[in-house]
């Protein structure tokens, strides 16, 4: 019965230990797929089922080996009263791996929806990227385009040559560019410092009122005229246009302005119009000294006859004969105003011009308490094309003015020199007491003067002009910061080594 059966327990034994090596095994497996995979649901399940027949197994395979080794050694007793336990496990192991199928259905609705949402999420996750990528492309890129304009409006601010300039919600300067600060002859630094504002610059205070009104009734400005006071006390003609700017949503107003700086366009149009008008005057001029100066001659002539016989009125002839002298030099004053000029011309030494005049001038008696300075051009001839008795006539009656202004005791300072446009200025600057406003615009005038009565015919500056007109150039006066006034006359220069066909 033993050897029948040996077989059998071999067979039992052996199938058991197998049955547990595989099923050890399959859980092996199974807990490597679940590592590679913790979120798949397969896999849990493989290691759930691998678990519960590994269990299954053990328990099954122990009872059977060890129900063999009972009945061997005649134990069957003991068999019978642990069989049940034996059972027991190998049940609740089974019912374990059916439990698992069972509800693995659900388990595996349940990942379905997982790995559903965690695709979604998945997708989303790229769209989010995409979008953050596209987003951070178009921050770059609007970026670079509000670098670039700031850098564009930048440059605009900073090299226009008209003034731009940002007033706050209190009318101080915010900001103003480089032209600007040219223009005013104020520091930046110093302007927003002393916070100053658009009324500082105002020649005259009531100005800022008239400018302030219009902004406030119309919220602008449109090329309005006015005039600038810089820091040297000097004055600017400028054209001034300007708004409102209520800006970005919580930021207060500002005032944007562009000034235009237009003292050389006026200067030029009052030249044009005093130009125009010496013109006119000219050609009448010519007539009347013409028609003035027959008569005046033959008056002359009769009072000097009459003089030589004695008549006894001598005193009454002689009267005669000053003021009609005086006619003459007023109708000689006229014919130089009006004629033209000669068109032959040459070349003449601007330097030695002026010092001949000075040493001429120094040794008259009007002069002997007059200081006059020379601060003439040593370094290279400064050369004119032009007629050298009208240029010296026109710095004498120059000089002449200026020992009026100084009321015979002062100091007139006379200097040439050559700047940067090629020309060469002949100034004549004194202490005096200056030009009133109100007469620059009349000064080359014909017969205006601000002289007493019989000292002057008010022809002197107009004959200058005439001639420096004559000769290409300009003149022009201005009051000095100290005191007195300087008249500045500019020449076009002409080098010395021209040829000489060149020049006529």
């Amino acid at each position: 019965m033993i050897i029948s059966f040996f077989p059998i327990l071999v067979v039992d034994v052996i199938g058991s230990v197998l049955m547990v090596v595989i099923a050890l095994f399959c859980l092996y497996k199974a807990r490597i797929l679940r590592a590679i995979d913790p979120d798949n649901a397969v896999f849990l399940y493989m290691l759930w089922i691998a678990t519960g027949f590994t269990v299954f197994s053990v328990s099954r395979s122990f009872g059977h080996i060890l129900r063999q080794f009972l009945i061997l050694t005649s134990n069957s007793e003991t068999w019978s009263s642990i069989s049940s336990f034996s059972g027991s496990v190998n049940t609740v192991s089974f019912m374990l791996v059916g439990l698992i199928t069972l509800f693995f259905n659900q388990s595996w609705n349940i990942n379905e929806k997982i790995l559903s949402g965690r695709k979604r999420l998945e997708d989303t996750h790229i769209k989010l990227v995409d979008l953050n990528q596209t987003l951070e492309h178009k921050v770059i890129e609007r970026t670079e385009r509000m670098t670039s304009s700031e850098h564009k409006s930048r440059r605009i601010f900073e090299q226009s040559l008209d003034t731009i300039v940002v007033i706050d919600e209190t009318f101080n300067i915010a900001e103003i560019n480089p032209a600007g600060v040219a223009l005013t002859g104020y520091k930046k630094e110093e302007m927003l410092q002393k916070k100053m504002g658009l009324k500082d610059f105002l020649s005259q205070s009531s100005e800022w009122d008239r400018i302030r009104s219009i902004l406030e009734t119309h919220e602008y400005i449109l090329n309005d005229e006015t005039d600038f006071l810089r820091a040297d006390n000097s004055q600017v003609r400028v054209l001034i246009t300007g708004g409102v700017d209520y800006g970005a949503f919580g930021c207060g107003k500002t005032f944007h302005f562009i000034i235009k700086n237009i003292n050389d366009k006026k200067q030029m149009e009052q030249q044009i119009a005093q130009a125009d008008k010496l013109a006119a005057l000219g050609e009448l001029s010519a007539g009347v000294a013409h028609e003035i100066n027959n008569p005046l001659g033959i008056i002359l002539g009769f009072t000097q006859l009459m003089l030589k016989e004695e008549s006894g009125f001598e005193e009454d002839l002689k009267t005669i004969e000053k003021h009609v002298k005086n006619c003459k030099t007023v109708v000689s004053d006229l014919l130089s105003f009006s004629r033209k000029g000669s068109l032959v011309k040459s070349r003449v030494d601007v330097t030695k011009v002026v010092y001949d005049v000075i040493k001429f001038l120094a040794n008259h008696t009007d002069f002997r308490n007059v200081e006059i300075r020379m601060a003439l051009s040593e370094e290279e001839s400064l050369i004119i094309l032009g007629n050298e008795q009208e240029l010296a006539q026109v710095v004498i009656n120059l000089i002449i003015n200026a020992r009026h202004a100084v009321d015979k005791k002062g100091i007139i300072e006379v200097l040439t020199e050559k700047n940067d446009k090629q020309q060469i200025l002949i100034l004549v600057k004194d202490n005096g007491t200056g030009i009133r406003k109100k007469y620059f615009s009349r000064i080359f005038d014909p017969f205006f003067t601000t002289k007493p009565a019989g000292q002057g015919t008010g022809l002197g500056l107009s004959v200058g002009y005439g001639i420096i007109r004559r000769h290409g150039g300009d003149i022009t006066v201005r009051n000095r910061k100290e005191k007195g006034a300087a008249f500045i006359i500019s020449l076009p220069i002409v080098s010395p080594d021209a040829p000489e066909d060149d020049l006529v």
